[in-house]
């Protein structure tokens, strides 16, 4: 009943008790209470001792020194979470010692060590926090209820948030999955048309070249069928039934046209027979008639046509081809298209000979005989020439039917998926554009809340660094974890909230990995700035330095060479993860708007120089970041931080974007090693399609790493031992993992 009663409501229990012991009736309650609602924290209020106690200056100094030895002091533990709400259960007399030990019992309460002065309750987990059980001796202490009920509506806050987040996320991933699959859609299905259409060609040709062509090897197939089932065939028909002649017990007939119709009966199951070996012997012969060549444009029809199902009296596509593979066995065979001329003209006279048939003459007896020697005499005429004609003929025919019918019907196809293609895209920029930034925007918020109360706001220390949209600050600790950097960002504007949105989603879907920036959390300060402008404040590790201050401050060859290992290697991760283009690099880094348009914009990168040439048209794939990592290693290689040459010579980023563009590059320095500029050569190169894989950028550069190190270990290069030994285990340990890799 307590459980119905509750189900919409966020309980809080206070449980009091008169006596300071626990009766049957209160322990099968808290029992049924356990059960019902485990894990929950109960405030337990003792009102046996109510009244407050006498000041101690009111005391004498014997019974204050006997007043102390009558209470124990215990301190409640709330939070591994940082839920502050540490307070000392001041002086409970030991009478009430059992009582507690009995609660305990039960599971509301754990006193560790209760002999010592201060005993400790245990926290009990409620939601994703760690609120715990309440117990006060008397009333005069209820002023520990406020507490109590605040972190419980703050642990309900925090379930509720989490909860509301996970649905957002998984909301968000079908948003995702779905927009992605409709780009495939809009890809993939013109050319699923394009492919049909032209197998289809290339198989009506082919027929009809066949049936045009190859005449001589028709007859020929014709003529040793006839061979091969003429015996066969005769046997066959002695044992035919007749379907439309009456006979009588003796297997003679009533009337002189039955002889007709038998006979031609006959002719026609001997024809059927020989149709049927023909085709199944031409269709064998036919390459193009064969699955292994139509298999692939029968299933792509069939999945072009589940969206068109729904169409009443749509031409199937697939239908078409079926009639053309079953062209060959549509062929039908007649006595005046199979037999010679001479044969004809005798079946016509026997024809008028049975009409006439005399009064003295005796009836014919149509038995298993006069079955078999029609049979025989039907395949002698069979002339294989005419027969090839006719089968070519008809062939042709049915095969020109069905591709007409096929053309008509990927013209309906094409009508259909032009205007579904075209609300497709409609769907897809929607979804990509306005419902998943929107629906990431309150995952965002409801991320914010919850680490907000779990953690607080993050206290600012000093400035470390100035962007466009905001300020980072260092930070000593937040959420248990220090020191942290904390990246104030301001979005202007709806759009730009949605981008920092989607952003900050990607990033948290991202596995830990020991070269990607690690996310702690994210807090929505709304009074930043005086309340003029709320700021999203993302708390990360705090490194030492970026790349730019670690080429100023003049790092080592073989350092700067292990960072550009380093950065291939995590973007090659990235990759992995299917994030695949720029934007989604930069978002772990950085979380500043990174996208394209923000980018050519030069918000982001301060200059076009990173970016490829390809990234303004809108078609790019993941070999921009090759392009970016080109250009970043230039600078690893030459040590500075200053433009190159040939670019300083630009007045504006539209004249340096301009020459990117007609495809100028950063220029060679006298000290670059040959094997590393011709990889810059390659990852910049104007061609997407030239520019080599991640996979095959990581292994050179460690070629390049471990060809430096036997330089070094041989002398040839005077660095610092200190340099030589941390480069010298670093290819150890890799070493080992390949190995360790390969065994597996």
């Amino acid at each position: 009943m307590l459980h119905r009663n509750l189900n919409k409501s966020l309980p809080i229990f206070i449980y009091a008790l008169e006596e300071d012991t626990l009766s049957e009736y209160n322990i099968s309650e808290l029992e049924k209470l356990n059960q019902v609602f485990p894990n929950i924290p109960v405030f337990f209020v003792c009102t046996s001792g109510s009244l407050p106690p006498p000041y101690p200056q009111e005391l004498t100094e014997s019974e204050q020194h006997q007043l102390q030895e009558n209470k124990i002091t215990y301190r409640q533990a709330v939070t591994d979470n940082k839920i502050s709400m540490e307070s000392d259960i001041e002086s409970i007399d030991k009478s009430l010692h059992s009582l507690l030990q009995h609660l305990t019992s039960l599971g509301y309460l754990n006193l560790k060590n209760p002999d010592l002065d201060k005993p400790r309750i245990k926290s009990q987990p409620y939601g994703q926090l760690s609120i715990s059980s309440e117990f006060i001796d008397g009333l005069h202490k209820l002023d520990k209820l406020l507490i109590f009920i605040r972190g419980c509506l703050q642990c309900h806050l925090v379930q509720a948030a989490n909860t509301l987040n996970d649905i957002q996320g998984q909301c968000i991933q079908k948003f995702i999955l779905s927009a992605f699959d409709m780009a495939r859609e809009i890809q993939i299905t013109p050319r699923r048309i394009l492919y049909a259409q032209q197998k289809e060609g290339e198989l009506y040709k082919n027929l009809m070249a066949i049936s045009n062509e190859k005449q001589e090897e028709i007859t020929q197939l014709i003529q040793v069928t006839l061979k091969d089932m003429k015996d066969n065939l005769v046997e066959k028909a002695g044992d035919y039934c007749y379907q439309g002649v009456t006979l009588s017990d003796s297997e003679e007939i009533k009337s002189a046209q039955s002889v007709h119709i038998a006979t031609v009966e006959i002719q026609n199951w001997v024809l059927s027979w020989l149709s049927d070996s023909v085709a199944s012997q031409l269709v064998k012969s036919v390459d193009c008639l064969q699955d292994t060549f139509v298999g692939t444009l029968q299933r792509c029809l069939e999945s072009l046509e589940k969206n068109c199902q729904d169409q009443e009296g749509s031409l199937l596509a697939s239908a078409a081809v079926k009639q053309i593979l079953s062209a060959a066995y549509n062929v039908e065979l007649t006595t005046s298209s199979s037999s010679s001329v001479l044969h004809s003209f005798i079946e016509r006279l026997r024809k008028l000979l049975h009409g006439l048939q005399l009064p003295w003459t005796q009836a014919p007896r149509l038995d298993s005989e006069w079955r078999k020697r029609v049979a025989t005499e039907m395949l002698n005429s069979l002339n294989a020439a005419r027969l090839a004609r006719s089968i070519s003929s008809q062939f042709r025919d049915r095969v020109r039917s069905s591709h007409e019918a096929f053309q008509a019907a990927m013209h309906s196809l094409e009508s259909h998926y032009t205007g579904h293609l075209v609300r497709t895209e409609e769907q897809r920029v929607a979804i990509r554009k306005l419902h998943a930034p929107r629906l990431a925007r309150l995952s965002l918020e409801s991320t914010s809340l919850s680490d907000m109360v779990q953690y607080g706001m993050p206290q600012l220390g000093k400035e470390i660094g100035r962007g466009q949209y905001g300020v980072v600050f260092s930070c000593e600790s937040w959420s248990g974890k220090g020191p942290c950097a904390v990246k104030s960002v301001v979005p202007p504007d709806e759009k730009h909230w949605n981008d920092l949105a989607m952003e900050f989603y990607y990033t948290r879907t991202i596995p830990d990995h020991k070269h990607i920036v690690r996310l702690h959390g994210l807090v929505v300060d709304h009074m930043y700035g005086g309340g003029c402008s709320p700021a999203v404040l993302l708390i990360m590790d705090h490194l030492t330095r970026d790349l730019y201050c670690g080429l100023r401050a003049g790092l080592k060859w073989l350092t700067r060479l292990q960072i550009a290992i380093d950065v291939a290697e995590g973007i090659r991760y990235l990759h992995s993860q299917g994030l695949l283009d720029i934007n989604n690099r930069a978002k772990l880094t950085d979380l500043g708007f990174c996208i394209p348009e923000a980018m050519m914009s030069g918000s982001i990168v301060g200059t076009p120089l990173h970016m490829a040439p390809e990234l303004l048209s809108g078609h790019y794939d993941s070999s921009v970041d090759v392009y970016a990592f080109g250009i970043l290693f230039w600078y690893i290689c030459a040590g500075h931080v200053r433009l190159p040459y040939v670019f300083e010579q630009f007045q504006n980023k539209e004249q340096l974007w301009i020459s990117v563009r007609k495809g100028v590059r950063p220029e060679k320095l006298p000290h670059f090693d040959e094997e590393c500029w011709h990889l810059m050569e390659q990852c910049w190169s104007g061609k997407p399609s030239n520019r080599p894989l991640l996979g095959y950028v990581l292994p050179l550069l460690e070629s390049i790493q471990a060809r430096y190190f036997q330089k070094l270990s041989s002398g040839k290069h005077s660095y610092v031992s200190l340099e030589l030994s941390i480069i010298k285990s670093k290819i150890i340990n890799r070493n080992i993992k390949n190995k360790q890799s390969t065994t597996q």
